[in-house]
């Protein structure tokens, strides 16, 4: 409680990566989350890309990928930027826990293209980088196999400073808290 008596909660706004990372993650487009949230088109893409100073944008967006089964992660230093900034799926705390509607599960255990978003790139940015042909990190993105690029692609987002979460039942074969955040 604040000395006058009253209490109020306040949001941190995140950072437009793990705004883009969280977009990424829900499969969602722009108009989409635009019709639900009620945010136009043009500044979602401003609050994504830095260029908005607007933190309710921020904050409404970040709160919609919550409702949806995102966990936002950082570390703050007040005064800072979000530190090791990403988003991923809500996973269970323990193994013991897991029923599988419950939570968010995916077949493969990285998502290339929320490392992508993480990085602000486009396809063909990640392409000219990586040097993975477009075909094969479009198929890498929707977790089709092309084993004789994914080790690759790997490596390049690791070496961009992206950090894989997530972790697999050997029970369920399921991937839980799939996602990316910066590594420190």
């Amino acid at each position: 409680m604040s000395q006058n008596g009253f209490s109020f909660a306040m949001k941190t706004p995140t950072s437009p990566a793990a705004l883009r990372v969280a977009r990424s993650l829900t499969k969602l487009h722009v108009a989409e989350v635009s019709e639900i949230v009620k945010i136009p088109r043009r500044a979602i893409a401003a609050v994504e890309a830095g260029e908005s100073s607007v933190n309710d944008h921020n904050v409404r967006l970040l709160e919609f990928y919550e409702s949806k089964g995102i966990e936002f992660l950082g570390e703050l230093t007040f005064g800072k930027d979000v530190a090791r900034s990403g988003a991923r799926w809500i996973a269970p705390e323990k193994i013991d826990f897991i029923e599988s509607e419950e939570y968010h599960t995916e077949k493969t255990g990285v998502s290339f293209a929320a490392a992508r978003n993480l990085l602000g790139l486009k396809q063909a940015e990640a392409e000219a980088r990586s040097g993975v042909s477009l075909n094969a990190i479009g198929k890498l993105e929707t977790g089709q196999p092309w084993p004789s690029s994914l080790e690759k692609l790997h490596k390049f987002y690791l070496n961009s400073g992206v950090e894989f979460l997530g972790w697999s039942s050997v029970r369920t074969q399921l991937f839980y808290g799939v996602g990316v955040r910066w590594r420190s």
